[in-house]
């Protein structure tokens, strides 16, 4: 998997080189189609779970982080191309899989849990703990062209000898 550099604009992959804008896209797709397929499971999870009510800055803070956030994240993948998307993508997986996980608990604790919410739920952590490996993956992997940092030369001269 490769990603672009940090510094690559939108403007400087245009111009720039055509490999670098087409390894960038291919890059990000897999963690594009993971916030995607976990916008539309969360959509079938809040309907199939939302049996409590909440309040309306509750709601409104739970439907942002949701839907609003990753939205956001894909839009930010599309058009900007950025590492710190890609990381942004891998927190927010983080956050909603230990919330997934919370989730995952409480309803199999319950008397009578529910088979479908418990399903869709581990479908979304599942979700979730891939957009931490391919989005960690691709954005701390080296571009093609880039090499590591070389090593600096020992100095092998004893101090005595001068």
């Amino acid at each position: 998997m490769v990603c672009i550099g940090i510094g690559d604009g939108p403007a400087q992959l245009a111009v720039g080189e055509r490999d670098s804008y087409s390894a960038a896209m291919k890059a990000f797709r897999p963690v594009i189609a993971l916030l995607v397929a976990l916008i539309a499971l969360e959509g079938i999870l809040y309907r199939t779970g939302s049996t409590a009510s909440l309040s309306t800055i509750r709601e409104g803070v739970l439907l942002g982080f949701l839907f609003g956030f990753p939205a956001l994240l894909v839009g930010g993948l599309l058009v900007i191309r950025q590492h710190w998307v890609v990381m942004a993508a891998v927190m927010y997986g983080t956050i909603a899989l230990a919330l997934d996980l919370a989730t995952i608990v409480q309803e199999a604790s319950k008397a009578s849990p529910r088979p479908l919410f418990l399903a869709l739920t581990l479908g979304s952590s599942l979700i979730n703990f891939l957009l931490i490996i391919l989005g960690g993956r691709c954005a701390l992997s080296l571009r093609p062209n880039e090499r590591p940092p070389a090593a600096p030369h020992p100095n092998l001269q004893f101090p005595s000898s001068s």
